[in-house]
């Protein structure tokens, strides 16, 4: 399925200073990676890790973090028992 994004999601992409830029980076990484259901919650989660230079995320749920960690610049997915 294609998407066209909205002109107001692209420009809130490109400005980082945009109040709503984290929910435009939420909604291209959505996209990318065809997220539905329950995943939308985790995908949004790597879109604020982005968004904010965040580079790993402490999680008892590894597994659902695989498949987007490595879009965008890249995310470190760590178990608390690891730590």
């Amino acid at each position: 399925m294609a998407y066209l994004l909205d002109t107001s999601i692209l420009v809130r992409l490109a400005n980082s200073a945009d109040a709503f830029h984290s929910v435009a980076a939420n909604a291209v990484l959505v996209l990318q990676q065809h997220v539905i259901g329950k995943q939308v919650h985790d995908a949004r989660l790597v879109a604020v890790c982005h968004v904010h230079s965040i580079n790993q995320l402490l999680t008892f749920n590894g597994s659902h973090f695989v498949r987007m960690a490595g879009v965008g610049p890249g995310l470190v997915v760590v178990d608390p028992a690891n730590v």
